[in-house]
């Protein structure tokens, strides 16, 4: 499934949501309309898909890999982006940050920008949350499999149930190995933590965001690290909004649209000078 947003017919900028992972991306995406409504009040499209094997997807989670996710990624990206006067910016959700870093890499027309929300830069992050999150569900229940079950599983070549979804040996082996180390090929990355406020301490990156941003900076690509205060709204029974990330997001978007289009309009007066 691919759903869009239009608000103008030119828009300055085209933002490219990456989903995150499995439940995860069905709570976020409430946070993601909202979001790609705010951006269309402000001329800039959206689009957001799901990937290969959950959502609306027609294919069987079992199926899912992350190069095949890679490769849904690539394909949407061309297929919405083929206006170069319009400036691709990704913005990737938990999992789908370091699907869209990798994404800046492989794409023929380089994107503008890449922002990321509450990033999972390594996948094996992501399925150590799975597998905790089976044996606390194993202690409470005897039908449901643990850590240590599901890594048998897959050394004996079959599928694992982990959070309701089928992980297949493949699956788990390439979120082991993934790790968005190399810095995007992008301008500018913005990563924005989501984190829950203590007292009247102001909320922080975490640590780990800091040494990976530094990191990418350490490579030549400028990048911020920011936090807003709000509740983990890819992770909680209910529905919440995070107003602060939504503002946070138009706010750097609109930024790098501005930017962008300057650039050509430079690029355009300068060739047009004998």
């Amino acid at each position: 499934m691919v759903v869009r947003w239009r608000g103008v017919a030119q828009p300055k900028a085209l933002a490219l949501f990456i989903p995150a992972f499995g439940d995860e991306m069905n709570q976020t995406r409430r946070m993601v309309r909202l979001t790609a409504e705010a951006l269309a009040e402000r001329g800039i499209a959206g689009c957001t898909f799901d990937l290969h094997g959950t959502g609306d997807s027609s294919a069987d989670f079992s199926q899912a890999t992350v190069e095949r996710w890679l490769a849904d990624c690539r394909a949407i990206a061309a297929r919405v982006s083929s206006d170069p006067g319009v400036p691709l910016i990704l913005i990737g959700c938990r999992l789908g940050v370091a699907l869209a870093a990798q994404l800046t890499h492989d794409l023929s027309r380089p994107a503008a920008a890449l922002i990321g929300w509450a990033p999972v830069l390594q996948g094996r992050a992501q399925l150590s949350g799975l597998l905790r999150a089976a044996s606390v569900s194993r202690t409470q229940s005897v039908d449901t499999p643990g850590s240590d079950d599901a890594r048998s599983r897959w050394a004996a070549g079959e599928t694992a149930m982990l959070a309701g979804y089928p992980v297949s040996p493949v699956l788990a082996e390439q979120l082991e190995a993934f790790d968005a180390a190399r810095a995007p090929r992008v301008a500018s990355v913005t990563l924005i933590d989501v984190r829950l406020p203590v007292g009247d301490v102001p909320v922080a990156p975490s640590e780990a965001l800091r040494k990976r941003a530094a990191a990418w900076a350490a490579q030549g690509v400028a990048t911020e690290v920011r936090a807003v205060a709000g509740a983990g709204f890819w992770n909680v029974a209910d529905l919440v909004d995070v107003p602060e990330l939504v503002e946070a997001t138009v706010a750097a978007v609109e930024q790098i649209a501005g930017g962008a289009q300057g650039s050509a309009q430079g690029r355009e007066q300068g060739s047009g000078q004998p």
